[in-house]
């Protein structure tokens, strides 16, 4: 499945600046137009520190009710496609780290494919969905600006995709490749070698490349 496809049909965001500290629970700015943005004057970076900050919860509380969404475990992710294909002229637009270090090295015209295979998944549980919820409720009840004035507009980030990164080139360009990876201390994890291609393989490192986000002002535990 082509990468917009797989986005319109599953209705999840793509992450505009993957990297291995997004979280469940993370909050997101979702513009009219333009990337998800994760920092935003006066909105705290996750629904947990907005709690923490209202005094609705202690450090102690916020700590680990962070680390429980961070120790969410992977899944393998239910879709129709194990793999999801990255037209080269997306990459720069989709920032993966990986992607990132390799395009900046070479032109991305020499790459055949791209794509994301293995897909697993992060979901919040629904124990935790009921804690926000109700964290939410006596947000509005007692802390209303608070509420209104820094995360009701906002988005919360409850599933997080993965999937282990393919690239196919040209055998002619593997050479260039494998010295720009030397260069950037990019290691493959797997290398397959055919007749005129050759394919390297990319672990996910936990980077996100999707994220499925809900309005907080419609959030249901």
């Amino acid at each position: 499945m082509e990468i917009r496809k797989f986005r319109s049909e599953y209705k999840l965001e793509l992450i505009p600046a993957s990297h291995a500290g997004i979280f469940l629970g993370d909050l997101v700015w979702d513009p009219i137009l333009g990337p998800p943005d994760f920092s935003r004057k006066g909105m705290p970076n996750t629904i947990y520190t907005a709690f923490l900050d209202a005094g609705l919860m202690d450090d102690a509380d916020w700590e680990k009710f962070k680390q429980e969404n961070q120790d969410t475990p992977l899944v393998d992710a239910h879709f129709a496609t194990r793999h999801v294909d990255v037209n080269a002229e997306f990459i720069s637009e989709l920032q993966h780290p990986k992607i990132g270090k390799i395009s900046e090295e070479l032109k991305t015209e020499k790459l055949s494919k791209f794509t994301f295979r293995n897909l697993q998944m992060r979901e919040m549980d629904d124990l935790m969905r009921i804690k926000i919820d109700r964290f939410l409720e006596q947000m509005k009840a007692s802390h209303w600006s608070d509420y209104d004035g820094s995360i009701r507009r906002v988005y919360l980030i409850t599933e997080l995709y993965y999937g282990t990164l393919r690239m196919l080139i040209e055998k002619q360009f593997s050479t260039e490749l494998e010295a720009s990876m030397q260069k950037v201390d990019l290691r493959a994890s797997g290398k397959s070698e055919g007749s005129h291609a050759v394919e390297y393989e990319f672990s996910h490192d936990n980077v996100p490349f999707a994220m499925r986000i809900e309005r907080v002002r419609n959030f249901n535990g």
